[in-house]
């Protein structure tokens, strides 16, 4: 959405320390000649709750506003204070009809901020695009998110609306495995996401499992990135599973998430059927050398695929199963510039190598006495 520069009011960056309602009227008498204003930018400065409320009087009558991109402005504040701030710039967006995007990451607000926002969200039934990335909302606001989005979808079909909200980053903000039911179900409601973005979080294989569950109902995403959560075999079968059904997807970023060797080899199945894909980032997840091989199947049929990250895995960056995926790249006549840095690959050690046929014996001997079961 490319917005004319005589439609954007900009203070970015300039690191100003704007208190009181005196502080900041200089720039709200600019903002108030702006005219048909379509994006306002704020991000890099800091506003105390006065100022706040001086800058949403003047935002609400700003009935064209489309973007509102109000990242990092809580620098240094208190608590109480961003909250009082955070409820009247979000009553104030609440009263523009035209609104789609709202930026309110890097503000290290919390719980307090997600329940001074969820009115907001959940009534505001024409966002498309909500970035709340690295706000510390924990278990407790990323549900209270998480539930006002339902709520907005309850809204929408009140209303005989579509749901509107297109993208979603919330990247950095421990949600873990507390928060993931709430988004699950806001997700397999929606239907309607395109772009999800939730890395960082500390979520486990049963919180991963329950997130990709409510995304397959999406079948129009296409950036799905999860990296450095935890996914394990059971998380990597569960959003191998949900692959099935994003028919469209484009990039998939889960690196450093922990697959493992069957989890890997689990995913990395399930992408030959994704031919849309361009980017794919699979670093750091202790895929092996089976894991490698099987990748260089399902690249056969990724033919628009521009990035694949593969580094940090258990397999040698010199061995035959990079040699095979080298070759299913130059099938599709793609470069091998494709295939990202093999710099800082695990190899076995000899106690893992152990562990594994110990766990291999293990299983053998177990299974006449599971059979008698």
């Amino acid at each position: 959405m490319a917005i004319p520069t005589d439609r954007i009011y900009s203070l970015e960056g300039k690191g100003l320390k704007l208190t009181t309602a005196e502080d900041i009227e200089p720039y709200l008498a600019e903002l108030r000649n702006v005219e048909n204003l379509e994006e306002v930018r704020l991000n890099g400065n800091t506003l105390g709750a006065e100022a706040s409320k001086a800058l949403a009087s003047v935002l609400k009558t700003k009935k064209t506003l489309k973007v509102a991109t109000l990242h990092d402005i809580f620098t240094s504040r208190l608590k109480d204070e961003v909250k009082e701030s955070v409820v009247a710039i979000c009553e104030a967006l609440g009263e523009l009809p035209d609104l789609v995007e709202v930026n309110l990451s890097d503000n290290a607000f919390g719980p307090l901020g997600a329940e001074s926002m969820a009115p907001f969200l959940a009534r505001h039934t024409k966002l498309e695009v909500l970035k709340l990335n690295n706000n510390g909302l924990g278990i407790q606001g990323g549900t209270t998110i998480a539930r006002a989005l339902l709520e907005c979808h309850a809204e929408c079909e009140k209303q005989g609306l579509q749901p509107a909200l297109r993208t979603l980053v919330c990247g950095r903000n421990r949600l873990e495995n507390g928060a993931a039911p709430e988004f699950a179900r806001a997700f397999a409601a929606l239907k309607t996401l395109r772009e999800v973005r939730m890395p960082q979080n500390g979520i486990r294989p049963e919180g991963i499992a329950e997130l990709v569950a409510g995304l397959s109902h999406n079948t129009e995403l296409g950036v799905l990135d999860l990296q450095d959560n935890t996914f394990t075999a059971s998380g990597s079968q569960a959003l191998a599973v949900a692959l099935a059904k994003w028919e469209t997807l484009e990039a998939l970023n889960i690196g450093d998430c922990l697959l493992g060797a069957e989890g890997g080899r689990l995913v990395i199945q399930a992408l030959k059927n994704r031919h849309t894909l361009k980017t794919v980032n699979l670093q750091y997840n202790e895929i092996e050398n089976d894991g490698a091989v099987a990748l260089s199947e399902s690249l056969r049929t990724l033919k628009v695929l521009e990035s694949l990250e593969l580094n940090g895995n258990r397999f040698d960056a010199e061995g035959d199963a990079v040699e095979l995926i080298k070759a299913a790249l130059s099938e599709n006549d793609l470069d091998d510039d494709i295939l990202g840095s093999l710099s800082d690959m695990e190899e076995l050690t000899d106690d893992e190598d152990e562990e594994d046929e110990s766990d291999d014996e293990k299983d053998e001997a177990e299974q006449p006495t599971s059979a008698a079961k």
